[in-house]
């Protein structure tokens, strides 16, 4: 079992390589979060493409589902992400 308060007073540093000198200090559990929106955004999108829905004619933001999955997959994607956590630097973007 993950100790989420753990977590959520664990802070760690990502460095910006498109931005030199820029520190991003983020809670595990916050990056846990965004990890799972951004799974979330992905999942509708690959959805979307298979059904071939076209993003601009409909308006399928649905934020209490998406909010819903957040909570629901937090836990279980800290599990995941826990031993990328631990490494020594951490970067945010990618440099071109």
């Amino acid at each position: 079992m993950i100790d989420i308060e753990k977590h959520k007073n664990t802070y760690r540093e990502f460095d910006s390589l498109n931005k030199k000198d820029t520190t991003h200090v983020l809670s595990e559990y916050e990056v846990a979060r965004w990890m799972s929106l951004i799974e979330a955004v992905d999942i509708i999108d690959q959805k979307s493409k298979q059904l071939g829905v076209k993003s601009s004619n409909v308006n399928w933001v649905k934020p209490i589902a998406i909010q819903k999955y957040i909570d629901e997959r937090t836990e279980s994607m800290l599990f995941e992400i826990e031993s990328d956590l631990q490494k020594e630097k951490l970067c945010t973007t990618y440099q071109e």
